[in-house]
């Protein structure tokens, strides 16, 4: 059986209504335009013909809070500190314009809004800055005396309101352009309700303590920031640069000895690279802009990012932390385009446009068809072949092939193989989709389906078994691999079962056990043929539902795998492709038309005929040979019957047809397989 997904969903389409909180600072910005930053000694002019550019909003509390609200409909609330002067106003004023919760912005009578004065290189679009504190420093020691109790009450205030009773608050974003303590003190009350806290590393230049990173569900330094707190812990730590990946979790893996939980290290236009509390490593390529757009200013690039991550993380819509990390990139290299860290704040619409224009999944319907080789006319179809053939023969290939990370790298070196089919769970035991996904990635391949295979669990059928609450975790099974296939961004589902749940007469009820296998696909494999099948598809009615049919299958079950594909029409939904003595119930596994090359002719004709739009999968069992050399020569054989077909007369087949003209058949195959030179 086979289940797909007709379209899926953009890559962050809902906006849900959890909570963000935003604690840090908020700073009046002046923008120097000049050649190039400074060196140490050196005096600088302004560029020619330019200005300052006076009176900008930002500071990160500011730019972050701003950034959340516009990329979401959340509810934002920032909590900071802002002068009695004209800059604090200016601060308040934009905040509120962009619907950004302001009850607790507290205005500092002893202390002047915090100021930033910023050197803008003109030809990139680099920056570096200057600081001054201000309220956002001195503003806060009122906050250093309360106690938990009263800081709890204050979180309260700030994250819960009439409406919904701050159910849907998710997370706390800090950045250190603030004390130190009172990240501390909101940390901790974060932490012990439940509440995801994201750490900016940047700001002050200052040490971390273990207390502080323990606390924090995830550190996001840049690279200049990594290095400077893994210093704080070891002095003789090497600094390590944006390409060396490496190196990178090296760092991040000593902040984890020292309290670190999730350490999301961002690399500029080099990406962002994630290393999570349980060792997983995340890497996510920047977005690239078309030719002709120019970065003007990355001033807020790094604010847009985390803000972006944080709305992505917060919002229930099960997505992925790669899409949390691809949704931020987008954000961040927008950030780029405009000058001013506020006004260069994109809009969710314009990262989710950008996103999906450089993240969007390649499917099987985008990427180039047919690979290497054969006529000049673009093959139609794209080849898959079995993953598990991967293992054998292991000494032919440098690397122990003991794991599917590796039989995807080999499967890599196939020439012309597209896409990969996997089987769930077991293909799934030790990575995750995510880590799928960059294998795939890494070895220029897409995926195709993913493969249903009950485990011997259910030896006495899956969805049809007689223990409901197996019946039930098998359906369950088939749901979870239908969110692989989604993760892995293919929209086909093969289900087969090994077990059909009985071998003898009188053992099981015939009709009972149909109704549970309808039943069962209506939600979300006693069928002995494909007509059965087609049948069983029919009854269950549903559009995204069609067949994958097996030639091996077909022969072992006494059919014509020609007349099984023009019986299944477009119902079809998947092919696999082998060959093999007609034995009942042996699976040879054999090389796509080696024993039965009119039958593959006549396969190839049906396929078209039927204009299927799928991709050929190669189903064989290359125990004695090379498997990567067998993919190629199944890729070269398929190609071979495929343009044969495409080359007969329709005219004289309609002719022979039509006189049911056994000769004249053989004829017509013989040209087409053996064209007279």
């Amino acid at each position: 059986m086979n289940l797909k997904s007709f379209a899926f969903l953009a890559l962050f389409p809902s906006k849900s209504s959890a909570h963000i909180a935003v604690a840090g600072s908020a700073n009046i910005d002046t923008f120097l335009p000049i050649s190039h930053l400074p060196q140490a000694g050196e005096n600088l002019t302004l560029l020619p013909n330019t200005h300052p550019t006076l009176d900008v909003p930002g500071g990160k509390g500011c730019n972050q809070a701003i950034a959340c609200r516009k990329l979401s409909n959340q509810k934002v609330s920032f909590l900071g500190r802002i002068g009695n002067d004209e800059g604090g106003k200016i601060i308040a004023k934009v905040l509120e314009d962009h619907q950004v919760d302001v009850q607790h912005l507290q205005q500092c009578n002893d202390f002047p809004t915090g100021r930033g004065y910023v050197f803008l290189e003109g030809k990139t679009g680099r920056v570096s800055a200057v600081v001054s504190g201000g309220s956002n420093m001195y503003g806060w020691e009122n906050f250093r005396c309360k106690t938990e109790k009263e800081v709890d009450s204050l979180l309260e205030e700030m994250l819960i309101d009439d409406s919904d009773h701050g159910q849907n608050f998710k997370c706390l974003l800090l950045q250190r352009e603030v004390p130190e303590f009172v990240n501390l003190i909101l940390a901790k009350c974060a932490n012990q309700n439940g509440i995801i806290v994201l750490q900016d590393v940047g700001g002050e230049e200052r040490g971390m303590t273990e207390e502080m990173m323990s606390l924090c569900d995830y550190l996001m330094p840049n690279l200049t920031e990594l290095n400077r707190l893994v210093k704080s812990f070891d002095g003789t730590a090497v600094e390590v640069d944006q390409t060396n990946h490496d190196s990178i979790i090296k760092s991040a893996n000593i902040l984890q000895k020292h309290g670190a939980k999730n350490v999301l290290v961002t690399l500029g236009e080099y990406g962002s690279l994630l290393v999570t509390k349980d060792g997983n490593v995340i890497f996510q390529e920047s977005c690239k802009f078309d030719e002709g757009e120019q970065i003007v200013d990355e001033t807020g690039a790094g604010d847009c990012y985390r803000a972006a991550f944080a709305v992505a993380i917060s919002e229930n819509n099960n997505h992925s932390i790669k899409e949390c990390m691809q949704f931020a990139s987008g954000a961040g290299a927008l950030a780029c385009l405009k000058e001013g860290a506020v006004p260069s704040i994109p809009t969710r619409n314009e990262v989710e446009t950008l996103t999906q224009k450089c993240f969007a999944r390649p499917t099987i319907g985008s990427i180039p068809r047919g690979g290497w080789g054969g006529k000049e006319e673009t093959f139609p179809h794209t080849f898959g072949s079995r993953l598990n053939s991967m293992k054998d023969r292991p000494e032919l290939w440098p690397n122990p092939v003991d794991n599917v990370q590796e039989w995807v790298k080999r499967q890599g070196e196939i020439k012309g193989l597209g896409c990969v089919d996997f089987n769930y769970p077991q293909h799934f035991h030790s990575w995750t989709s995510e880590e799928a996904m960059e294998a795939l990635v890494e070895a220029g391949l897409v995926a195709g389906a993913v493969c249903l295979r009950y485990p011997s669990k259910f030896a006495r059928g899956a969805m049809n078994h007689p223990d409901e609450a197996l019946r039930r975790e098998a359906i369950e099974m088939t749901k979870e691999a239908a969110q692989v296939a989604k993760d892995l961004g293919c929209d086909e589902v093969v289900i087969w079962s090994a077990f059909d749940g009985y071998d003898y007469p009188f053992q099981v009820n015939y009709n009972e056990k149909w109704d549970q296998l309808v039943k069962a696909f209506q939600e979300f494999f006693t069928v002995p043929s494909t007509g059965a099948a087609l049948l069983f598809v029919k009854e269950i009615n549903r559009l995204n539902m069609g067949l994958t049919l097996d030639v091996g299958h077909m022969l072992m079950a006494g059919e014509n795998p020609g007349q099984s594909i023009a019986m299944v029409g477009d119902k079809l939904f998947g092919i696999q492709l082998n060959d093999g003595y007609t034995r009942l119930a042996a699976e040879d596994g054999m090389m796509f038309g080696s024993v039965h090359p009119i039958m593959a002719l006549e396969i190839m004709y049906q396929l078209q005929q039927i204009k299927f739009t799928g991709h050929f999968y190669f189903d064989t069992f290359p125990q004695r040979t090379d498997p990567v050399q067998e993919a190629e020569y199944n890729i070269d054989k398929a190609k071979m019957f495929y343009w044969a077909a495409k080359s007969m007369d329709e005219k004289v087949l309609k002719q022979i047809t039509d006189q049911h003209d056994a000769i004249g058949a053989m004829k017509v195959v013989d040209n087409a397989l053996y064209p007279k030179r």
